[in-house]
């Protein structure tokens, strides 16, 4: 295969398309929405999220970000180096309790539990 000319100013996705023999996505392939879903959720909520580590693990998670329709992720047990944004209405994302009904496998958290403070 040629690697692809450079160009100056404005992209061409023609061109670019033509030289690297490539095709693109029709756009009835995207799901996405017009209009970005609205974010319910708040700060130190948990959940069950799938481990971005580890996709065949799913594992309890904490709410520690908000920005938009983004939720930035915290397995429990970890720190924020290995923090990671999901969307809200994304599939990797579960309400407590859904491995359980579905059959699934939780995994408990890293390390020690920080006690419940009054």
């Amino acid at each position: 295969m040629r690697k692809p000319s450079p160009q100056k100013g404005h992209f061409a996705w023609d061109r670019y398309l033509k030289e690297t023999c490539s095709i693109p996505a029709p756009a009835h392939c995207f799901k996405q929405s017009y209009t970005p879903p609205s974010n319910e959720f708040k700060i130190s909520m948990k959940l069950e999220a799938q481990d971005p580590r580890n996709t065949t693990s799913t594992c309890i998670a904490t709410v520690v970000g908000l920005t938009g329709a983004r939720l930035r992720l915290r397995l429990d047990g970890s720190d924020n180096k290995n923090d990671f944004w999901r969307l809200v209405d994304s599939a990797e994302i579960q309400p407590i309790g859904n491995c359980e009904k579905n059959g699934g496998m939780l995994q408990p958290p890293l390390g020690e539990l920080k006690p419940c403070l009054p």
